[in-house]
């Protein structure tokens, strides 16, 4: 049974791939000891959710709504008195009472799993071509959270604005380009010029950064880890 990449996470994410196995990836790495095609379903849905090339992310958001009590129908709510010598701040005569306002708290999780999708073993795991326009690019995709309300050219424009990757020490680089999948709009790919950002194996605290309204989504990569077949597949 041929599976798609989302399925195969999903796969990984359920259980199905043992994560004891998945865990201890630095200690047995077979995509540098194993032909690709020979990788079984349970060993690419490790690379694509849990691998030097393949990070888990979470955010969460808090939304506070106002509400106010409802008045009783039965009571008049005068207007302030006017004011006088024994009113001199104008307070409405009466027991009567306004409505209170109060608000409530609603918390909203985000998870979902980020994947350095122009590394080659990415791309041997796969087997499929990157989506068009981005040649020359460090490609990355984001599967499992709505980072835009619409796939509209603003809304993915400000997506990108909002998306940078960053090697510690030097100014963080901007994403040239976002693409939403046609197919699933859960899942955006992201481009950054190779040529803005030179990025060697012995660099530190490699990142990538986006945003979701007020949410920072950060996944962490070390390049060292990155290396298929001998050389640093990014």
């Amino acid at each position: 049974m041929v599976l798609t990449r989302r399925n195969l996470i999903q796969l990984a994410g359920a259980g199905m791939a043992p994560w004891s196995v998945i865990r201890g990836w630095a200690a047995s790495d077979f995509w540098n000891s194993k032909d690709p095609d020979s990788w079984t379903q349970e060993e690419i849905a490790k690379l694509l959710k849990k691998s030097p090339w393949a990070k888990e992310i979470s955010g969460e958001r808090v939304v506070t709504k106002k509400n106010t009590t409802s008045a009783d129908p039965t009571m008049t709510y005068p207007y302030p008195g006017s004011r006088s010598r024994n009113n001199p701040l104008g307070v409405p005569g009466g027991n009567s009472k306004p409505p209170k306002s109060n608000s409530s708290k609603t918390l909203t999780e985000y998870k979902g799993t980020i994947i350095w999708e122009s590394a080659k073993v990415i791309r041997d795991a796969e087997k499929a071509p990157l989506p068009d326009g981005f040649d020359g690019q460090y490609v990355l995709s984001i599967t499992g959270i709505p980072l835009s309300k619409s796939s509209s050219r603003n809304a993915l424009d400000n997506l990108r604005q909002a998306s940078m990757l960053q090697v510690k020490g030097r100014d963080p680089l901007e994403a040239a380009g976002v693409q939403q999948n046609k197919d699933n709009g859960a899942i955006y790919y992201f481009g950054f010029a190779r040529e803005g950002l030179a990025i060697a194996r012995d660099d530190k605290d490699l990142a990538f950064m986006t945003r979701m309204g007020k949410v920072v989504f950060t996944a962490k990569f070390n390049p060292k880890d990155m290396v298929y077949r001998g050389e640093l597949a990014l």
